[in-house]
């Protein structure tokens, strides 16, 4: 367990100091096999039993061999601890993207403090799926802070989460690179549009499953994070639980509503509202409560993220200690 504590360590100081790897990084690599694959099997003229069962299959296919060798690499490095605790380490550092969320995000709130709100559009949609281009400055925050919250569990916590859980049969590599495939997948294929629902539907559930325990870990160190806060008389960290509990279910995603809702009530803010898809316009539930966003929001969320990582990192460190005095 102390090895997973100082790869943990490790690995988040190779994200602080390097970022996001600039010119080939792995996960580009993977889409680049997965759109391929779809476009070469996600055929319309087929039925929707087939494409449930390709998508099934082609999950696999791209999961067992990047996972066996994953798990074949760890089990060599486990030949020497330094080597060990390096290759964890930056099999970890890939798959988060602390640096790379707040550089987007801040690259938002930048702009919109310039004034600029056609640049700060144009960033935002680096980070979001919705159409941008009439945002007003809120929905800009808004959308801006609600990716922060909800990439924060996808791109940090869940996989520091299997990570853990991996590292305590030996095989935290082969978790967390597991769990970046089925969430990038989803990504790519977790649509509800004629092309994808048969075909993504796999990648979609087994996101739902993978990140259930962890969205909701995340959702308590949201509120945990702003313990002894308050907003007026506002108590914020009873706010947010209150939030996750009246609001989460109203979101379409069994995960990103606890996060987003919970994060919302911490930061005092509201979130959803008007959106557009494409030529699609809907109204997202509300989440949150009190104020409306602002650029600085987008800051405040940042920081609440980092310091829910900075309580991860402690209980982690605490895990281990307990885990080697009985181990002694």
């Amino acid at each position: 367990m102390n090895l997973v504590f100082f790869s943990l360590i490790v690995a988040l100081l190779f994200d602080r100091m390097l970022g996001e790897a600039r010119h080939f990084h792995p996960l580009v690599g993977l889409g680049n096999i997965a759109k391929l694959l779809e476009l070469r099997l996600n055929s319309p003229k087929m039925s929707s039993r087939i494409r449930y069962l390709l998508g099934v299959m082609v999950l696999f296919l791209i999961l067992i061999p990047i996972c066996t060798c994953a798990h074949l690499l760890g089990i060599q490095s486990q030949k020497h601890p330094l080597a060990e605790l390096f290759f964890s380490a930056f099999i970890l550092y890939l798959v988060i993207g602390g640096r790379s969320l707040s550089e987007h995000s801040m690259a938002v709130k930048y702009a919109l403090d310039s004034g600029n709100l056609g640049w700060a559009r144009t960033r935002v949609g680096y980070m979001v799926s919705r159409e941008t281009g009439g945002m007003t400055e809120e929905a800009v925050s808004i959308a801006s802070i609600e990716s922060v919250l909800e990439n924060g569990s996808d791109s940090i916590f869940a996989p520091i989460f299997w990570f853990v859980l991996g590292g305590l049969i030996d095989a935290g590599p082969t978790a967390v690179i597991g769990y970046r495939i089925i969430n990038t997948l989803d990504a790519m294929w977790g649509y509800r549009s004629d092309r994808f629902f048969a075909f993504g539907w796999a990648a979609a559930r087994f996101d739902d499953i993978v990140n259930f325990i962890p969205a909701r870990l995340c959702a308590v160190s949201y509120a945990t994070a702003v313990v002894g806060k308050c907003a007026g008389s506002v108590n914020l960290s009873r706010q947010a639980v209150a939030c996750w509990w009246q609001q989460a279910s109203s979101h379409d995603s069994p995960n990103a509503g606890p996060v987003m809702a919970c994060g919302a009530g911490a930061l005092n803010v509201k979130l959803g509202g008007p959106v557009r898809y494409g030529d699609k316009a809907i109204v997202k539930a509300p989440l949150g409560i009190g104020l409306s966003a602002t650029p600085h929001d987008i800051v405040r969320s940042l920081h609440l993220v980092k310091t829910s990582v900075l309580i991860w990192v402690v209980s982690v460190g605490i895990v281990a200690v307990v885990t080697e005095s009985f181990q002694t």
